[in-house]
Parts: structure tokens; sequence; C-alpha cells
């Protein structure tokens, strides 16, 4: 799309910044020596995780016998951190009892060669490592098998329970390790993890299994097994997985949904600062990013029920108003609103009110002669108007050049029987007034001139209008 204005996608990664920059505490130290084998000289870094990001913490020079010491005067909060050489190998480390360790190790397969000294976690968690790595070579090898079509059905059966029991193993292995470290950091991974624990599946009267039932209750129990109270889990990349997952692929793309399951989250959250600041972050940027339609209608909720509320306390005022005015913008264009009214002007400068429009549904394209992506449009949007016409539906192009020469002189690529409208000056203000960042843009409303439909791809109009016209 053709950009206009400097939109700010992304803007709540500033938050991040309050988590980012609380992982010391000015009241203890750190030393982690690190051998590395066939390294000689150059420097290594130590970083951490926040959600899907790392941060660096440290930098320590790699002397000749290959060596490194990371310390420091201010404690490591506990988490998943890694070391990183020059060339960008890297290997993680558990950080939670204790920061004070020696580990040494072959750079070109450290998971089998680390050896940890002073560390009993991390003895632990390459234990499990290396444990995990054997069972999935296994599982790998037993599914080449399945993948080969000509293996005979009674062999199938075989090789079924065979990945069945290792999954038993390694559950197993998992259980052993939980009981053993009871609330260390690889046991919350570890539980963290996994699915939560479900009945047997209720059946309907046919004695059909009842999957919406069991859909409802996998949704209610899904972060069952993350800590709300201990933020240790925001230093690996569990929990951010587990948001990504349950907003993109458990969750129905519906926002009213989404709100709702968003609204019970933050409420769990709310038992550690860290947890709740970072659900909140990331809900808000998963509904900013989203290409699902409507979505900004969780955007909107994000800010108007927890930013702009004593909830939050890391943002200052000015990036309060900020947030308020960009809800602000958004608001009046969520689907399902009235889409406000504009007075724009045609080929002869006569007034045409946008709700003075008589249609069944109104098509409103936002475009200008110098955009390409404009251009590309302009074929899919004729070929939708023509099959749409006989059913009451009328287009809407809006220009937004400053130019009415340029606009009138490139009118030619479009059917004359469409509104053809310009503001060079923006006397109506519809730029701000309908969010307009880039182009083309495109809302649908219907015959109360409500918005039914806004920023859909040219390609998806006549689809989306045969539906409303079938449900109606």
């Amino acid at each position: 799309m053709k950009n206009q204005h400097n939109k700010y996608l992304f803007i709540f990664t500033f938050f991040v910044a309050f988590l980012s920059g609380a992982t010391v505490n000015a009241n203890a130290d750190y030393q982690i020596t690190v051998h590395l084998k066939g390294i000689s000289g150059g420097e290594s870094y130590l970083a951490y995780h926040l959600g899907n990001r790392q941060y660096l913490l440290d930098t320590a020079y790699v002397n000749q016998q290959g060596m490194a010491v990371f310390e420091g005067k201010e404690a490591l909060k506990p988490g998943v951190y890694l070391i990183v050489l020059a060339d960008e190998r890297n290997f993680e480390i558990l950080i939670d009892q204790s920061a004070h360790f020696t580990v040494s190790g072959d750079p070109t397969d450290f998971v089998s060669t680390a050896v940890f000294e002073g560390s009993p976690e991390n003895v632990a968690f390459y234990g499990y490592l290396n444990f995990i790595r054997e069972k999935s070579q296994k599982r790998n090898q037993i599914q080449q098998q399945l993948n080969v079509q000509q293996t005979p059905p009674e062999k199938r059966v075989g090789l079924e329970k065979e990945l069945q029991q290792l999954d038993m193993v390694v559950r197993q292995r998992q259980d052993e390790i939980i009981a053993a470290s009871g609330n260390g950091l690889l046991a919350q991974i570890l539980r963290a993890q996994r699915d939560p624990e479900l009945p047997d599946p209720p059946q309907h009267a046919d004695g059909s299994h009842d999957r919406e039932t069991m859909y409802q209750i996998y949704k209610s129990r899904y972060f069952d097994n993350i800590d709300f109270e201990d933020g240790r889990i925001l230093r690996s990349p569990v929990y951010h997985s587990r948001l990504r997952v349950f907003f993109n692929n458990v969750m129905m793309q519906h926002p009213d949904s989404i709100i709702l399951e968003a609204d019970r989250l933050l409420e769990r959250s709310l038992a550690n600062k860290d947890m709740f600041q970072y659900t909140l972050w990331y809900i808000t940027n998963f509904a900013e990013a989203s290409q699902v339609m409507g979505m900004d209608k969780v955007f909107v909720h994000m800010i108007e029920n927890y930013y702009l509320t004593d909830k939050v306390d890391w943002v200052d005022p000015e990036g309060k108003n900020r947030l308020r005015q960009r809800a602000e913008a958004l608001k009046p264009l969520l689907i399902g609103n009235i889409a406000p009214d504009l007075v724009l002007y045609d080929q002869q400068a006569n007034a045409v009110r946008v709700h003075d429009i008589e249609a069944d549904f109104l098509v409103m394209y936002f475009w200008d002669s110098e955009c390409a992506f404009c251009r590309q449009a302009a074929p899919k949007l004729i070929e939708a108007y023509e099959a749409l016409r006989p059913y009451g539906v009328r287009f809407l192009a809006i220009n937004t050049e400053t130019s009415p020469v340029k606009w009138q002189n490139s009118l030619v690529t479009y059917p004359e029987s469409w509104v053809h409208v310009n503001d060079p000056e923006n006397k109506s203000g519809f730029r701000e007034t309908y969010d307009i960042y880039s182009i083309p843009t495109i809302f649908i409303l219907d015959s109360e001139k409500k918005i039914v439909a806004k920023k859909l791809p040219a390609e998806h109009i006549e689809q989306f209008i045969r539906q409303e016209l079938s449900d109606h």
C-alpha cells in the first residue's frame, strides 16, 4: 500500500522497557565462567530471554585458553539466558538459585559435551536436553517409516504404539524432574509447556463426542499450568509461545470472543505485575498488528479499559495521551458503527454528502492516481462492481490527491457510473476521520450507512457482499 503518513504500528514496544530494565537487583552479584574448547580470542556475550526476544546483558573477552568470565555486582533475575559467541553460535543456560558457576564444553556440540560445576539446575537441564535429543532422533526414525506409503498396515500399528510409548517415557521423565525440582525454574518451564489435563469427552445423546463442550473446557483450562504469581516464566520463550498459540490458533478470530478471553486472562495475570504488563502488552500488540478485519475493536478495548485507567502506572502522561488519541481516532470506525459523514466534491465541484448516497451497499474506495497498489486493485474493483451493481451496490471513489487536474485526468480508469469525489484541501478532514494512512483503503457500508467491513482487499469485496446478501 502507498503510505501517506508515518503510522506507528507496534507503538507498544516501548512498554517492554519496563520489564527489560528491571532485570537487576543491586544487593547481589553474579560470576559465570565459561571454558570453550577450540575457541581463543574474540568477544562473547551474555543475553537473556524476555518473551520472544533476547536482550544483551554483558560482554566478556575469550582469552587464549578459551575462557571467558561474565561477572557483575547486580543479581540476575531467574530465567533462561544465552551464551552467544562472536560467530553467533549460542547455547542456553538457566539462572535460578545460583549465578556463580563454571561451565565447559565444545561449541560444536555443546549439549552433549557441557559440564557444569556449581549449578545443579543446569546439570538437570542439560541432562534433559540430551534425553530429549535421543528421543527426538528415535521419533524421527519412526516417523520416517510411517511416511513410507508402502509400510504395511500391521507394521504401522506397531510404529504408532512405539510413538505412544515414546511420549509416555518423555512424560515420565518430565514428571521425575518436576518432582525432584519442586518449584525450580526447569520444573516451571516443563509444567508451563504442557496442555491442561482434560476430562473424558462428554457425549451427545447419539453417542458422538460433544466437541464444542470439549473446546470450551480446553480453552478455559489452557493456562492452568502457568503460575501467574511467578514471573520467572517471562524470562523464557515459553509464556510468549503459549500466548501466541492461544490467540492465533485456539481462539476464534472474532473481536468479541478475543476481548472476553483477554479480560479473563488479564484478571489472572494481576497476581504478578510483570506478568500483567507483559500479557497486556502482548494482547494489545496482537490486536494492533492483526490482519483480521475488526480486530481494532480489541485494540481500542485494551486502551480504554487498561492503559487509560489506574491499572497501568508505567506509561507517562504523554504516552497515555497518544494512546487516548489513537483510540479516539479508531473508535468511530469500528465495525457496526454508523460511518462518519463527509462532504466531498464531484467533478463539477458540487457537494456530495456520503450519507445522502442511497445504496444497499456502498463501497468507499480511497485512492490516488500515482498509487501502484491502486492500479492493481482497479480491475478487481471494476469486476466486483459489474457483478454486484444489479443488487443495489454503488461505489464511492474518494481521490486523496491535492491536484484536481491529476484526479480528473485519471478518471478514465474507472466507470463513469461510480460516484467520483475529491477534497484537495481536505476541508472535510477525511484523512483523519477515516484513518487514511495508506491506500488503497476500502470501507463497505450497508443501507443504513453502518460499517460492515473495512480495509478489505479488492478481490474479496464481491464474495463479502454476496455473503451479506445471502445472510439477509
